[in-house]
């Protein structure tokens, strides 16, 4: 048996097995290949810096900074996604700490988790000795469950979220509008978090149809009072249409691409955020270190 970086025991996979994408992440976990991009989420009416998303990187040696679509494959393994899981949350932990004891505001940091390891026994307390061994408080953490895994299979899911909850941890249902994320899981478990996808802004607003479809979530949500993230805002016709509802919070790559590092995540500052255009946001963007797309 192998043991990861975070003690966990994983079987060795056998050599040219299918297997062996997830073979090699365990050791570039080990190896120190893994970090992890910051992308800004913004509010729509002064476009201030609200929170962020943690999004993983493999610095691979052979092939360079490669996104989580270049090994995706490995992400049906349980296994794997456990250690990807806790090498996140003790990473996102560890900066959280850094950027604190630099004096740097309070976000909330998002970070994607698969429903079926948020509802692991034992993930909470997991969770919470991680934030603990880091000096920092479970808060700073937002799980957003991904939408890639039905929840209604998962019939423990609501009181995991309570508990989370009642650990100060809120959790987001990923993608709204895709996959298993859908209108029958936002009944039954308590998410603070919503985020829209992409997918539905992507025609707005020049057509009609996409405005009514849009518009009419926002309405259902508002209604829930959970907080809205609308993802994937590419265009400053997007971003303006999106400015009549001053409640939302917006993400994307006209406010922000992600970069390495809490520090250079456009808007970020020490002390009390400071509220800033977009133009003067996406300006100050130019020069730092982008980690690509999401």
């Amino acid at each position: 048996m192998n043991r990861t970086t975070h003690g966990s025991p994983v079987a060795n996979p056998a050599p040219n097995s299918d297997h062996a994408i997830g073979h090699r992440i365990l050791e570039g976990l080990k190896a120190g290949e893994f970090c992890i991009a910051y992308q800004g989420i913004y509010r729509v009416d002064t476009g201030e810096l609200a929170q962020m998303e943690a999004l993983i990187r493999w610095r691979h040696p052979d092939y360079g900074v490669l996104l989580p679509g270049a090994f995706s494959a490995a992400f049906k393994d349980a296994d794997i996604m456990r250690e990807l899981t806790w090498f996140v949350l003790d990473a996102v932990a560890s900066d959280i700490e850094a950027w604190r004891a630099r004096g740097g505001a309070h976000y909330s940091i998002a970070v994607n988790v698969p429903p079926s390891i948020a509802a692991l026994l034992g993930f909470t307390e997991r969770m919470e000795s991680i934030c603990r061994a880091h000096g920092v408080t479970p808060d700073c953490i937002e799980l957003e469950l991904l939408e890639s895994e039905d929840l209604a299979r998962i019939p423990t899911m609501p009181k995991v979220v309570r508990g989370l909850k009642n650990k100060g941890v809120s959790v987001a249902m990923d993608d709204f509008g895709t996959g298993y994320s859908c209108l029958a899981a936002l009944g039954p478990i308590d998410f603070g978090t919503v985020k829209i996808a992409k997918e539905l802004v992507a025609q707005a607003p020049r057509c009609p149809n996409a405005c009514l479809v849009f518009s009419s979530v926002l309405t259902l949500l508002t209604r829930l009072k959970v907080v809205i993230v609308v993802e994937g805002v590419e265009t400053a016709a997007q971003a303006q249409w999106l400015a009549q509802w001053p409640h939302v919070l917006a993400q994307g790559f006209f406010l922000a691409r992600p970069a390495f590092g809490i520090d250079n995540v456009p808007g970020a500052r020490i002390g009390r955020p400071v509220t800033q255009s977009r133009a003067t946001r996406r300006d100050g963007a130019r020069n730092i270190r982008l980690a690509d797309a999401a």
